[in-house]
């Protein structure tokens, strides 16, 4: 018999050898306070957009190494890396729907996580990041993914009394 998608929810599934997924019910931001951990020393916020929409925003963006600029521009979209013990001052500016990952060693430049899919993105941040997680929030009301290789985390996460599962922050 065929198991639905509803079915995984909120179940651990090895997605790729030593990688393995969590399917979250209807997930907001608030939701990655409970999953950041004190133990890795970086938030990975990857493709984030400023929700300015189609609006031309006046922006101070990079126009080289040497030159920024303020100009008009939209549909900016960019990764950025911060300590985790940072996270706090930026989450509440943070909108729904984006990909982070938490990371104990920054990314070489040759990993570009547009480019790198399925079980080779996984071995490259596991070998390159040593990466604890990554998730992929909703924009809207819709299912997200919890991604790591390391089993245990998510178990406890499932196990832990804090998050109410039937009901996501």
């Amino acid at each position: 018999m065929q198991q639905s998608y509803r079915d995984n929810i909120n179940t651990i599934k090895e997605v790729y050898p030593g990688t393995y997924q969590i399917i979250l019910d209807f997930p907001s931001n608030k939701f990655i306070d409970h999953i950041i951990r004190d133990s890795h020393k970086f938030i990975w916020v990857h493709q984030y957009e400023l929700r300015t929409g189609n609006k031309w925003s006046k922006l101070q963006l990079p126009i080289s190494d040497r030159l920024q600029k303020s100009l008009l521009a939209r549909q900016v979209k960019y990764d950025f890396i911060i300590p985790t013990n940072e996270y706090e001052t930026i989450k509440g500016e943070m909108p729904n729907g984006v990909k982070l990952l938490q990371i104990n060693h920054l990314p070489p430049e040759f990993l570009d996580l547009t480019k790198i899919e399925g079980k080779s993105r996984y071995d490259l941040l596991r070998r390159e990041c040593d990466y604890l997680f990554e998730i992929d929030l909703p924009s809207a009301v819709d299912y997200g993914t919890l991604l790591s290789n390391d089993k245990n985390y998510l178990n406890d996460l499932l196990n832990d009394k804090q998050i109410n599962w039937t009901d996501l922050p």
